[in-house]
């Protein structure tokens, strides 16, 4: 049969170079992939080596990238500093760059072939998120940001450029129009805050508990952002306040208030912008979720 994996990533895979594939089932993924993301399939590959025995059966995750070619932020597609970057993540895990652990690590990458990179499968059991925002902030108040081109600029404000919405045509709680209104002087705060290096989506659905370490997936919008943002968003994803926890991942790195300071204005303006999508889309806001947002607004 013709199975369309590279040599090199089944030597990477198996760590043998003298075997060769008599089975391989793909398995399409659905769900969590990001704006340069062509298709995500769990591959599993039966292999032989030559005299005959057979292997263990083999599972990893096979991500293909294109351009994005519609919607507000397409534009952006090609320019390596803007979030929607579409060679980000190959870039990344050939790279070096991303976390690998102990504590946050990136999937093990097996090779990249074109536009495709295969990655280890780390599973679907989900991460303690407690456990993930605590190591979030010990990755980040170590790691130094790369000297590369290809990192993403700040996220929010590349969206926000980009965003204008209309509140008019949503019937929308009055408090999370309240936040979006201020976003040009919070954007202005978030300005001085000193950037770390961030995953750019940092939410529930994208961590995977591996044993003693949190696996991070979709590493596409990986760039500089405020301290504080990348919690955000898991805060956002949770309706919890995992600020403690973070903190002390960051052990005193950087002041707290200003760690607090830049979180909060993060989840108010990622937070109401995501309340008017899905009020525009026709999609239920979470019980609570609004309520989240203001008892942690900026004051």
């Amino acid at each position: 049969m013709s199975v369309e994996i590279p040599a090199s990533v089944l030597v990477n895979l198996t760590g043998r170079d003298a075997c060769s594939v008599v089975n391989l089932t793909t398995h399409p993924m659905h769900g969590g992939t990001g704006a340069a993301t062509a298709a995500v399939a769990r591959l599993t590959i039966q292999t032989r080596e030559r005299d005959g025995r057979r292997l263990d059966e083999l599972r990893v995750i096979r991500k293909t990238f294109r351009p994005l070619s519609s919607g507000r932020h397409c534009h952006g597609a090609r320019e390596p500093s803007h979030w929607t970057y579409w060679k980000r993540e190959i870039k990344a895990y050939g790279s070096g760059v991303l976390p690998a652990g102990p504590g946050l690590r990136a999937p093990q990458c097996y090779g990249v072939s074109g536009s495709t990179i295969y990655l280890e499968d780390v599973g679907d059991t989900p991460a303690d998120v407690h456990t993930a925002a605590r190591q979030l902030g010990t990755w980040q108040a170590l790691a130094e940001p790369p000297n590369v081109a290809w990192l993403s600029g700040h996220q929010l404000a590349q969206r926000i450029e980009a965003s204008d919405l209309d509140w008019s045509n949503v019937h929308s709680d009055s408090r999370a129009k309240f936040l979006w209104d201020a976003r040009h002087d919070l954007l202005a705060e978030l300005a001085e805050v000193s950037p770390v290096l961030s995953h750019g989506d940092f939410h529930q659905a994208n961590l995977r508990e591996s044993g003693s370490d949190t696996a991070t997936l979709d590493w596409g919008t990986l760039g500089l952002a405020p301290v504080g943002a990348d919690l955000a968003h898991l805060a956002l994803s949770t309706q919890r306040d995992l600020l403690a926890e973070y903190l002390s991942g960051l052990g005193g790195t950087f002041p707290a208030h200003v760690v607090v300071r830049a979180y909060r204005i993060t989840l108010a303006l990622v937070g109401s912008s995501r309340v008017h999508w899905m009020l525009n889309e026709g999609i239920d806001v979470p019980d609570g979720y609004v309520d989240f947002l203001w008892d942690n607004r900026p004051r």
